[in-house]
């Protein structure tokens, strides 16, 4: 089902090779058209900071950063809205193919933003620093290259690429040209992931690690309404193997990089499997998947994506022979003792919370990370006032524009980790696919 073939698509082949082609043409020429009447007869200035900064920044004059945006459907929309309230920040350009997406990303956007039906349009400006890059799956890849070789940064949401080799070339052309990119496995930049982090490795508060469960569990389809037929495969591009990994891609890449954050290490094998056995509408990506690492050390990860049955959420735990690290809803974290664990200097004034089996578990508190002053501290840096009120979304974009953009930082999730967890779940589909089991070497990580 799923290969690891070089992807090599522009938009202009995407949209060729579609069936809902002359119609999105059609409609998105007629749009762009009146768009761009508009904005001639009333071009705005400085509108970096009457739309995109808040009041208690209008002292502080930061450097406008120019940000074109490629991809407005769901995810894009998600990251939007908070990228237009970070100080400075000017989103000059908007691209999509979809006119609906389009129109609703010119409005978050502001009135500044043009608009683009092709991405190498925007990419042609000068003064654009960066791109944000949320298109379907097997898009990933030449957009992003083609942007890093036109001279920007760029944020690429998860996972990197369709196939390894693709998100090799990532890496390779993100080194050739010197420009940073940022992979969007937002949980890089929460407090509490890098909290709990911290508690596992440096305090060795679960002691030694010998096992992880992970889980993502729904009841849904993961299909969206589609009125138009003509555009079902660009709107539920997921549910279909030309564009899309399923769900190792969308759900489990996220946790299998936190699993490889959180031990320093990466898989040593893998074996596992799927199907489409409960969502049977036409879709051709698995609607469930049953997948098993081998880590270092004996460490096994067991993870498990389901589209039928909701109750168990999504988590990641860590189970040590000192207790249990667990991470529910990207939100709240709780550390579950064994019973014959050592004391904790801390815990008599943490919060407790119920556990199953009627354990109680102690809540992890984010605050509690602390170096130098005050406050959390991710990947070295210390988490202004207020971080705690902020998702991971705003938190990597902040990061993205502000330590990335501005100060040329690497970012926390670059190439090099984003192809990590890359290789490790396209290779989770490949032994699906082969009904076997898939040892990894060394240098599939290396680029």
């Amino acid at each position: 089902m799923f290969k690891d073939k070089q992807i090599q698509v522009s938009r202009r082949e995407f949209l060729r090779d579609s069936a809902w082609a002359a119609a999105a043409a059609a409609f998105a020429a007629a749009f762009q058209e009146r768009v761009e009447a508009q904005q001639k007869k009333s071009q705005p200035t400085n509108l970096a900071f009457q739309h995109n900064e808040p009041a208690t920044h209008s002292t502080q004059r930061l450097q406008p950063v120019n940000i074109g945006f490629i991809g407005t459907g769901t995810q894009g929309q998600t990251l939007l809205q908070r990228l237009v309230r970070i100080p400075g920040v000017r989103v000059v350009g908007v691209c999509d193919i979809y006119p609906p997406h389009l129109s609703r990303g010119l409005q978050m956007a502001g009135a500044q933003a043009m608009s683009y039906r092709d991405y190498r349009r925007l990419l042609e400006r000068k003064d654009i620093d960066a791109v944000i890059i949320a298109t379907p799956l097997h898009l990933h890849a030449p957009m992003t290259i083609d942007a890093l070789q036109a001279g920007k940064h760029v944020f690429c949401e998860k996972t990197m690429a369709y196939s390894i080799e693709d998100a090799r070339r990532m890496v390779q052309v993100s080194r050739e040209t010197g420009k940073h990119l940022q992979i969007g496995h937002q949980r890089h930049y929460s407090p509490i992931y890098a909290h709990a982090r911290e508690m596992m490795v440096e305090q060795e508060v679960i002691g030694k690690l010998v096992h992880v469960r992970a889980w993502w569990h729904r009841n849904n389809s993961w299909r969206r309404p589609v009125r138009d037929k003509r555009y079902e495969e660009l709107l539920n591009w997921r549910l279909y193997r030309k564009y899309s990994q399923g769900l190792m891609a969308e759900l489990a890449s996220h946790q299998i990089d936190v699993i490889n954050w959180f031990t320093g290490t990466t898989p040593i094998s893998v074996m596992g499997m799927g199907g489409i056995d409960y969502w049977q509408d036409g879709r051709d990506v698995w609607d469930n998947v049953e997948v098993i690492y081998e880590y270092p050390n004996g460490v096994k990860v067991v993870y498990t994506s389901i589209l039928s049955n909701q109750y168990d959420g999504y988590a990641e735990q860590f189970m040590g022979d000192k207790g249990t690290l667990l991470l529910t809803n990207e939100k709240d974290g709780f550390l579950f003792k064994e019973p014959m664990a050592e004391e904790l200097g801390w815990e008599e004034h943490a919060k407790k919370a119920a556990g199953k089996g009627g354990t109680t578990g102690l809540v992890l508190d984010v605050t509690a990370t602390k170096k130098k002053g005050t406050g959390a501290v991710i990947g070295g840096r210390k988490m202004e006032a207020g971080y705690e009120t902020k998702d991971a979304y705003m938190l990597e974009l902040e990061s993205f524009v502000n330590d990335v953009v501005r100060n040329g930082q690497k970012p926390l999730c670059d190439a090099e980790v984003g192809y990590k967890a890359a290789v490790a779940v396209l290779t989770a589909n490949k032994a699906i696919e082969e009904g076997r089991k898939i040892t990894f070497t060394p240098d599939m990580f290396q680029v």
